[in-house]
């Protein structure tokens, strides 16, 4: 696992954000599978948060830990998948998780990578 990113939490009281050192290129997969968690609480932004909060925490292996990611007010740190904007878009309004990066593609066969 490697790469910095953000993801944007979008909630009824505005955006924070999530930022990983570590587990960048799985942020996506972690961010699907926390809103997953979450689903009990959908329509209850401020309770969900908490929950996708503490499974991104725990899927980053930083819980109870000084390093590995944080909670932020703002995109301020590194991104090394969307040119230090989040690549990945945790919507607790709409209820979806969205890549924010464009789609990679081997130059020979023009798959996504």
């Amino acid at each position: 696992m490697a790469g910095k990113a953000m993801a944007e939490i979008r909630t009824e009281g505005g955006s924070i954000y999530f930022y990983t050192s570590t587990t960048g290129d799985v942020l996506l997969t972690d961010a699907q599978a926390a809103l997953q968690a979450a689903i009990s609480r959908q329509g209850d932004s401020p309770y969900a948060l908490r929950i996708v909060l503490d499974c991104l925490f725990l899927a980053t292996g930083s819980r109870d830990r000084l390093l590995g990611s944080a909670v932020m007010l703002g995109p301020d740190e590194e991104d090394e998948f969307n040119g230090n904007k989040p690549s990945v878009i945790i919507d607790l309004l709409a209820w979806r998780v969205v890549q924010n990066t464009p789609i990679r593609r081997d130059p020979v066969t023009e798959r996504p990578i």
